[in-house]
């Protein structure tokens, strides 16, 4: 009995760790375009938020890289060495995401703890681009699309929000009274 107790905490012991690395979504999400700048010789002009909504997969790999399914192509992201802290953007005059706010969206947590994800691809009429994603708190993700076409930098934010239910179901909250829905 005692050395079948002893097997079961070495798989609970050993289970944890691998469990901590994927704590975070899988599944199906929406996917908008955000927000986003042009840059020319250091003039920016800011994107207009695309409206148009993509439906993606996203899934994780057993070395820990996330491959996002999206519009019939696959794209597959490598985690990046130090997470958040291996990440650049200048948000600066924009409406985008800082690295602030993403540490604020992981209760504070250090850069360094934050994971991110990224790869070099090859994007139609924009040429080589850098995908880079990053957890949107612990329910989504972000992610940056950041290409060099010409001597423009041009950068778009993306939201990554997991698809639950349809989106049209009233919200209930501990505030919510039945009689609002009789």
């Amino acid at each position: 009995m005692l050395r079948l107790f002893a097997a079961f905490l070495a798989v609970v012991f050993f289970a944890v760790p691998l469990q901590a690395g994927n704590d975070y979504p899988v599944g199906e999400f929406r996917v908008i375009n955000s927000t986003g700048f042009v840059e020319m010789d250091g003039i920016r002009q800011e994107l207009e938020t695309d409206r148009t909504v993509a439906t993606a997969r996203i899934a994780r790999d057993p070395d820990d890289s996330v491959t996002v399914m999206i519009n019939g192509s696959t794209i597959r992201l490598h985690p990046l060495k130090n997470g958040l802290a291996s990440v650049e953007w200048n948000a600066r005059g924009t409406a985008m995401l800082h690295k602030a706010d993403i540490q604020a969206l992981m209760n504070d947590r250090a850069p360094g703890e934050i994971p991110a994800w990224g790869a070099e691809l090859v994007w139609p009429d924009l040429g080589p681009v850098q995908m880079v994603l990053l957890p949107f708190g612990f329910t989504a993700y972000t992610g940056f699309l950041v290409s060099h076409p010409g001597k423009k930098t041009v950068v778009r934010e993306m939201e990554f929000q997991q698809v639950f239910g349809p989106t049209d179901r009233p919200r209930l909250s501990a505030n919510s009274h039945v009689a609002e829905f009789e």
